[in-house]
């Protein structure tokens, strides 16, 4: 059983989660869902992004004062992933990093 949050949140993608709850008013009652695409092909990893309530088999973490949800048939995916957050002149978003085996 996992304790912590498998994955790091970087300080720029936390300010943009809070950003985004309190401009689209994100219900009380509602985490941050955070999981992989099972659709992904060729042995990738596709991770997705989203709000949503806790189901059933999901493992929830307090962070920051958000609550992220993972189901947990995804948790070993999430391990030592990266999600940030990038701001550029064309392009701005999330970014999930995983580290590669040698």
């Amino acid at each position: 059983m996992i304790f912590e949050l498998p994955l790091k949140i970087t300080p720029e993608a936390l300010k943009q989660i809070k950003m985004i709850m309190a401009e689209k008013s994100v219900p009380q009652g509602y985490g941050l869902r955070v999981g992989t695409n099972s659709a992904a092909s060729c042995g990738t990893t596709s991770f997705m992004l989203g709000f949503d309530k806790k189901k059933v088999g999901d493992d929830s973490f307090q962070f920051e004062g958000i609550e992220v949800l993972i189901n947990k048939k995804e948790m070993l995916h999430l391990i030592n992933v990266t999600l940030d957050y990038e701001e550029g002149e064309e392009v701005s978003g999330f970014r999930f990093d995983k580290p590669t085996l040698v």
